[in-house]
């Protein structure tokens, strides 16, 4: 199979909250590690040591179905992820069960999950099939899975993708299988739905993960798994808010990722190495500069801490929070500032505009705090209290309830420029176009 071109790549990439303009020049090479990048947050490897020692770790209880007495761990359940936006969207519509085919990145968490599901059935093995019928095939069976901690299986597998003109030879090996299955499962097998961009994408993880194998690992071949190749599963998850915030970082030019020397003379929000680039990003760039002329600005004071918290451990919650390790995001309760005269931040962005999260608290704060944050975190989480003024405490709440503003209500994005220790300006009736991703 052909490994992922550079439009599905982009389109990977945006389905995971990485935005690359379609114009983009960013070189190839540079495309591709963006791509790996992306993989490896998503799959939250900087959390463990690779790669896996295989004499160390514990394995994972997996389900024997010919004997149903030996307890077991659900692989499946470990391998969910989630964050809160995607929690709240399940309770709205009733359903944790995302539509096929739609969106890369959510078709390639389903197939992991699959992968999990197999095991949890007592099956040792499946195959990830193009629902179009003489497509692509990929085998899979399942080596070993390793416990790395009590939320993350390590999937150990051999695996291989077969096209039309290998599907006897994937198709003898998969009787095989399911004439070796478990005297209580009978010949059933396992048939996951994978589309070409899927499998390619789930493909470009697999060859990554063959660097986390324990070194040395022998896998313990069948007759005709001479040419499968050996690689690790592990859970993979929508990406954090600083891994989107990194990953969507443009430090140099918007559109080829060389230095930058220049910023649009409008906005001053995009830069570009010269006058070419920035004619190219243009169509894709007036929209988000034009939206600033004639805004109307309003000064906001900010705090660095909330008055009922001051003194008081608080965590802040965003669409981002990962809901699948709630005991972390207790642990990583922030103290907010004692002094009545904390020491403000360095401005980082000097007079230039940028782009602040303006948000509603979920829990914990009263109704009359919002809460504030550039994609840096350079100031921190500002707080807006309302008794500081009332006409723009009540403009921003106002103006986030709107039909300008986000996430039913709760938050909205804003250009803003930094005008002193604590205090901002911001364009309140201008949205970002498109949407930040962070």
């Amino acid at each position: 199979m052909n490994p992922l071109t550079r439009p599905e790549i982009i389109r990977s990439l945006a389905s995971m909250g990485v935005d690359i303009p379609p114009n983009s020049k960013i070189p190839d090479s540079d495309l591709d590690k963006r791509l790996r990048a992306t993989l490896d947050a998503a799959q939250d490897k900087a959390r463990f040591s690779f790669p896996l020692d295989d004499r160390t770790l514990p394995r994972w209880p997996v389900k024997d179905p010919d004997n149903p007495d030996v307890p077991f761990t659900p692989v499946l359940e470990a391998t969910k992820r989630g964050n809160y936006e995607e929690a709240m969207r399940n309770m709205r519509r009733g359903s944790q069960v995302d539509e096929l085919f739609v969106d890369p990145f959510i078709d390639l968490r389903q197939t992991v999950m699959a992968l999990a599901n197999t095991l949890d059935h007592g099956l040792s093995w499946c195959t990830i099939q193009d629902p179009e019928p003489n497509k692509s095939a990929i085998n899979v069976r399942f080596l070993d899975v390793f416990k790395l901690d009590d939320k993350t299986p390590a999937m150990i597998i051999l695996y291989r993708v077969y096209g039309l003109e290998g599907a006897r030879e994937g198709i003898r090996w998969v009787g095989k299988q399911a004439a070796n299955n478990p005297k209580s499962l009978g010949d059933v097998g396992a048939e996951i739905k994978g589309q070409q961009i899927d499998q390619k994408l789930i493909l470009k993880l697999l060859d990554m993960n063959t660097k986390l194998l324990p070194p040395g690992y022998k896998a313990k071949r069948q007759r005709g798994e001479e040419k499968y190749r050996v690689s690790v599963v592990l859970p993979v998850g929508p990406l954090s808010a600083d891994a989107i915030g990194k990953l969507n970082s443009k430090a140099g030019c918007a559109i080829c990722g060389k230095p930058a020397l220049q910023r649009c003379g409008q906005c001053q929000s995009a830069s570009y190495c010269g006058t070419a680039c920035q004619r190219v990003d243009w169509p894709a760039h007036k929209a988000s500069c034009r939206s600033l002329k004639g805004g109307r600005w309003i000064n906001v004071r900010f705090r660095a801490a909330a008055p009922e918290m001051v003194g008081k451990r608080a965590t802040i919650l965003s669409r981002y929070t990962n809901v699948t390790r709630p005991e972390e995001v207790i642990a990583s309760a922030i103290k907010t500032p004692l002094s009545a005269v904390p020491v403000p931040s360095p401005n980082i962005h000097g007079d230039k505009v940028f782009l602040v999260n303006v948000a509603a608290a979920m829990t914990g704060l009263s109704m009359e705090t919002l809460m504030m944050y550039d994609r840096q975190r350079s100031f921190g989480t500002a707080f807006v209290v309302m008794k500081d003024d009332f006409m723009v405490y009540a403009e921003l709440l106002a103006e986030m309830s709107s039909p300008r503003g986000g996430c039913d209500g709760l938050s909205m994005y804003r250009w803003a420029r930094r005008i002193g220790d604590w205090e901002l300006s911001i364009c309140i009736d201008r949205p970002p176009t498109p949407k930040p991703k962070w």
